[in-house]
């Protein structure tokens, strides 16, 4: 009987530790699902947050040459990089939409409550910083000289991510002091009904909107930029097939070396 409970305690005791290593097992299993789901929806909220809009500028231009970049003509908190708001679950518009003029009558146009609202398209350029409406991106900036030297800065709308070819239908309207155009990508089909429908010029490339070359910046001077972008419902490849996508940009500065001149 003696040497039958001892046998007894002595597998009960492996059964024991069996269960603790099995439970220890467990505890980590869960414990890297929980991990990968945290990591998961991190990327996910990230990816959702894609829209933000944002302007940067080469810090070396700021510390050498005194350009620098703010969201308020008076260049108040003058930076070397601006973020706009992201934008969720935008859905196409055209541009006449943009005025939300809730005393238009024409069926061209169209309100939305609670976005700004404009008499002409032009009015989106007088509005400082960031000024999106529910379905486009609109941000006014401005890059400003307050250096001893004449320099030659350029400028690129850089397109950083795009996912589901929601590119393929996007319109950019560029206000470069006051003068606007609208920038589309080149057409799958150019011969599509509507295929350019609202572009002034094509992109540079696929991941360049357009490109700016300012020659003879001076000690004082002061650039306006506004960016507008939207995604066209005219555009033919506004299509189911790019429900869900997402395209980020931002614009881009440098002083380009060797084209300063000391006032």
């Amino acid at each position: 009987m003696e040497t039958g409970g001892k046998y007894e305690v002595r597998s009960e005791a492996k059964r024991v530790n069996r269960r603790r290593q099995m439970m220890r097992i467990v505890i980590l299993v869960i414990s890297c699902i929980l991990l990968l789901l945290t990591a998961t929806f991190a990327c996910a909220s990230f990816i959702n947050k894609a829209g933000r809009f944002t302007v940067n500028l080469d810090p070396e231009s700021l510390n050498k040459y005194g350009i620098s970049i703010s969201s308020k003509e008076n260049m108040e908190d003058a930076t070397i990089i601006l973020r706009g708001t992201a934008i969720e679950n935008m859905t196409n518009i055209t541009k006449n939409f943009i005025l939300n003029n809730p005393q238009t009558k024409d069926e061209r146009f169209f309100y939305e409550k609670g976005d700004p609202t404009y008499k002409d398209f032009a009015d989106i350029d007088k509005v400082s910083g960031d000024h999106n409406g529910k379905n486009y991106i609109a941000y006014t900036f401005w890059i400003a000289n307050s250096g001893s030297e004449t320099v030659k800065y350029y400028g690129s709308l850089d397109i950083n991510s795009v996912a589901k070819g929601a590119d393929e239908a996007i319109r950019v309207s560029v206000f470069q002091n006051g003068v606007a155009t609208d920038y589309g990508k080149v057409p799958k089909n150019p011969n599509a009904q509507y295929a350019k429908f609202g572009i002034d010029k094509f992109f540079l490339s696929g991941d360049v909107v357009m490109d700016v070359n300012r020659n003879d910046f001076k000690p004082g001077d002061k650039d306006r930029y506004t960016i507008v972008i939207w995604l066209e419902g005219w555009d033919p490849e506004c299509v189911d097939n790019i429900k869900g996508g997402e395209v980020k940009l931002s614009m881009n500065f440098k002083v380009l070396e060797g084209e300063t001149t000391t006032s």
